[in-house]
This record gives C-alpha cells, structure tokens and sequence, in this order.
C-alpha cells in the first residue's frame, strides 16, 4: 500500500488508497504525520509492505516504507 502526502499550490492532502478521498490538512506535517500513522497502522495489522510517499513541486520521494 503506498500512502501519499500531495502538496498542490500550497496545500496539503493525504492520498490513502484504502478510501480513494484526498483529506485535506494545514500543513505538510500533520499530514505526513497522519500518514505515517496509517502506513505503520496498516504494515501492523495486514503484516503487508506500506510506505509514504510525498509528492511536491514536481517531485516524488518514497520517504518511509514498512515491511517483513
């Protein structure tokens, strides 16, 4: 499962693919935060790779990933 922080002019949202909806957040922190809760919450109770990827200014980086 890969769980993305977007940042998009200047705002930011959480990408799960587990509910398909961009949830909006204040600041790139709480939602990289809130995403590395469910990335690590999801790995725990699947035991399935999980990461967070942030995509900003063009750019993409896999900054966390859980797995076996």
């Amino acid at each position: 499962m890969v769980i993305t922080v977007k940042c998009s002019a200047a705002h930011w949202s959480v990408l799960d693919p587990a509910t398909a909806v961009a949830e909006p957040f204040a600041s790139g922190a709480a939602a990289f935060d809130a995403a590395l809760l469910r990335a690590s919450d999801h790995h725990r109770r699947t035991g399935q790779d999980s990461t967070v990827r942030v995509e900003a200014l063009g750019n993409t980086v896999d900054a966390v990933h859980f797995s076996h």
